[in-house]
């Protein structure tokens, strides 16, 4: 965007163009036409062409933005154009009379005056070609640029939701104390699992699924084991506490150390159980995670519970979030995310690229 200071340097800079194309139009002309000395009153001639080429269309551009009736507007310009060309057709003959001492009634020669309509006209109507795309261009750079402060506007926008979203989720760690948590559940364990194994497993995936959550990624990427891990607590929580659980998993991750990014797989994880039926044979849920020539391979399905009450808190973050999530690390080619939701299930395939564990 050009600054104040650089604004009169560039309006220098094109005064002298102008300047020096019409230096060598004129030299042009008169070398043409008498290959030696330049006559005064063909210079001045030229002078008053010029004053017609950059004001014709500035006195024609006025008028039109004053009248907007298009049936007047036509024959205002007729009668101002042809006032122009008799004003500056009178004018150069009055001029060249003084210059050569004739009347007025010997400069005003039939052919004459013919050549001077024309000039006149030419230089006229080329002036007015030449402002008119002129405007244009400047309307379209001021399109471009207007396009392009609304392409950052939107990006700095993005960047703010996203800041907004990561100091949510902040806001939310910060409200648990870790070490309050996870000693009242070691202290749980402690008191429960000689006598109750099960609940005391129980307490001891709990908090392996709190410790986890708590967890501050700093580049957003988690560990594929610790992920999986993860899930598969998330699961057999929601397992031990239902007297019928119908769900068949298959998670194979390989042996490679691989990092994912961080929530994605949890979230769609929860979806599932915030909506699904996991109590009946006939509808039984699946989960395939598989690990193939460094990309992740995620499919479930499950059936939906549309009058449950009893919904799992979601983390809050969605499907919206795992694209633009994907989409700012992969691109929009980088990844694909199919979901096919009808009223009785919920269908969802994703595949992604991982990044190898250099750590490790």
């Amino acid at each position: 965007m050009t600054t104040n200071a650089e604004r009169p340097k560039s309006r220098i800079r094109v005064f002298f163009q102008h300047l020096l194309g019409w230096l060598i139009y004129i030299l042009y002309e008169e070398a043409v036409v008498y290959f030696s000395k330049i006559d005064i009153s063909t210079v001045f001639a030229f002078i008053v062409n010029a004053i017609i080429f950059y004001n014709t269309w500035k006195i024609l551009r006025a008028i039109s933005k004053k009248i907007t009736n298009v049936f007047f507007l036509a024959p205002v310009l007729f009668v101002v154009s042809t006032a122009i060309i008799a004003i500056t057709v009178l004018f150069k003959l009055e001029v060249d009379a003084l210059i050569y001492h004739t009347s007025f009634q010997v400069s005003a020669d039939p052919d004459k005056i013919s050549s001077l309509i024309m000039r006149t006209i030419y230089f006229g109507g080329m002036g007015a070609a030449f402002g008119f795309a002129r405007e244009l261009i400047q309307r379209e750079r001021e399109v471009a640029q207007h396009s392009i402060e609304k392409a950052q506007i939107l990006e700095q926008q993005q960047k703010l939701e996203k800041k907004a979203l990561q100091a949510e989720l902040n806001v939310i760690k910060s409200q648990i104390n870790p070490h309050f948590v996870f000693n009242t559940l070691g202290f749980l364990y402690a008191e429960t699992y000689k006598k109750l194994p099960e609940v005391g497993q129980s307490i001891i995936t709990l908090s392996n699924i709190m410790r986890y959550a708590l967890t501050k990624n700093e580049d957003g990427f988690s560990s594929l084991e610790s992920e999986l891990a993860y899930i598969k607590d998330f699961i057999k929580i929601h397992e031990d506490r239902s007297k019928a659980f119908f769900m068949k998993i298959s998670i194979e991750s390989g042996v490679i150390p691989y990092k994912v990014v961080s929530l994605v797989l949890i979230t769609l994880i929860e979806n599932m159980f915030k909506h699904g039926i996991f109590n009946q044979s006939t509808k039984e849920a699946v989960l395939s995670i598989t690990v193939v020539d460094g990309k992740l391979h995620f499919y479930s399905l499950n059936y939906k519970n549309n009058n449950s009450v009893n919904k799992i808190q979601s983390n809050g973050i969605g499907l919206n979030y795992i694209r633009e999530r994907l989409t700012d690390e992969y691109g929009r080619d980088g990844y694909e995310l199919l979901v096919d939701e009808t009223h009785n299930s919920y269908e969802c395939k994703l595949t992604m690229p991982l990044k190898y564990h250099e750590s490790n």
